[in-house]
């Protein structure tokens, strides 16, 4: 059973962190409580740790720029636990409506997985640190800024 953890903002990790990945294809419409309704991006991830492993379920709701940690609870110890745990994952995201699916975090090259942690929104300690969304937020401030001078020209 997968529950929202308030603790988490993102997911920062290197790649020998990352034991799994798996991406949304699509952006459904979600509602989770306590936050802004709106399409979101779905990731589920596979993480080590000091004490063990975890699997993170991570939703990012894109016009919000805002996010949701879901965690299973339970430090995994071995492959047939995190199998397990992966495979809850993606049954709760799937029953979102999201469809699945696995980057094969494995088998990408270095510079694939660099580019990954680069991007994705799941491995900022912030959503609103991600690139997309700090060019959504200036573009709006640019279009603003020239509304205002051409309203101000009349």
């Amino acid at each position: 059973m997968f529950t929202i953890d308030e603790r988490y903002r993102g997911l920062p990790a290197n790649r020998d962190q990352v034991l799994a990945l798996h991406l949304a294809l699509n952006t459904p419409h979600v509602a989770i409580p306590g936050k802004q309704a709106g399409p979101a991006q779905a990731f589920v991830v596979g993480l080590r740790g000091g004490q063990g492993a975890g699997v993170f379920v991570y939703l990012y709701l894109v016009e919000a720029g805002d996010c949701a940690v879901y965690v299973s609870g339970r430090r995994i110890q071995s492959a047939d636990e995190l199998r397990e745990d992966e495979d809850d994952a993606l049954a709760f995201v799937e029953s979102l409506g999201f469809m699945m699916d696995n980057a094969n975090w494995r088998a990408a090259t270095p510079a694939q997985q660099d580019e990954w942690l680069k991007t994705l929104p799941v491995f900022f300690r912030e959503p609103t640190l991600v690139p997309a969304v700090k060019a959504r937020a200036e573009e709006k401030r640019n279009v603003a800024t020239t509304l205002g001078r051409f309203l101000a020209a009349f």
